[in-house]
């Protein structure tokens, strides 16, 4: 008997035919369905636990940022490169690399091959972009450089968005991020005259009397 959901239609109810589970679930649809119409070779693809892409073509990386999203659960948001390129930073494009995405300490989502979940109690108010939840410009920027080891790209990110949010902005984020991968944007930014009177002391030197700077282009 011919189900009464037009299952080759049934992707146009999702955005970017990415759809939960549950949803599929909800619509009437049996577990069984679902799993015969997602083996390999089938009209539907599952993209990580629980998220399908009611489509065999693909998936683009539009539906791959939608499935991660799904999958990393309520709160969760891109950051890095995807979400510069959505902020509408061209410097450093994105590539083939996981997606990275920020999710609420409690996500019980885990990483994959296409997607790095960090989980984190520091959570930024997210912007909306293109129907995406996204991370604010200077977070992105500085999880974008804590993922890449080159000095040219570095540069870029850091001088593009500085003209956005200013250099203040970036030395802020710096300031809170780990100091792992961000070594160098440091080194380029320098440090603000508060942290380097608290080296100063740190280290029982005299410290230097901090001189007004004014912020010039990443060079």
């Amino acid at each position: 008997m011919r189900h009464p959901i037009d299952l080759e239609a049934l992707g146009t109810l999702f955005v970017h035919r990415v759809a939960p589970v549950a949803a599929l679930l909800h619509i009437g649809l049996s577990s069984s369905l679902i799993d015969q119409r997602s083996r390999p070779g089938g009209p539907w693809q599952r993209l990580f636990p629980s998220i399908f892409l009611l489509s065999r073509a693909g998936p683009s990386r539009e539906q791959l940022v939608q499935a991660a999203l799904l999958y990393a659960g309520e709160g969760a948001m891109l950051t890095a490169f995807d979400a510069l390129y959505l902020h509408g930073m061209r410097s450093v494009l994105p590539t083939a690399d996981a997606i990275h995405v920020l999710a609420p300490r409690h996500s019980r989502a885990w990483g994959h091959a296409t997607l790095r979940l960090e989980r984190t109690d520091r959570l930024p108010r997210p912007a909306l972009r293109r129907g995406f939840h996204v991370a604010p410009l200077e977070r992105a920027a500085v999880d974008a450089i804590r993922r890449t080891h080159s000095i040219p790209d570095t540069k870029a990110i850091l001088d593009e968005v500085s003209h956005y949010v200013g250099i203040q902005a970036l030395r802020a984020e710096l300031a809170m991020a780990p100091r792992k991968g961000t070594t160098l944007a440091r080194k380029l930014l320098g440090d603000s005259p508060a942290r380097q009177l608290e080296l100063a002391v740190m280290d029982g030197r005299a410290p230097a009397i901090p001189q007004a700077r004014t912020p010039l282009p990443i060079g």
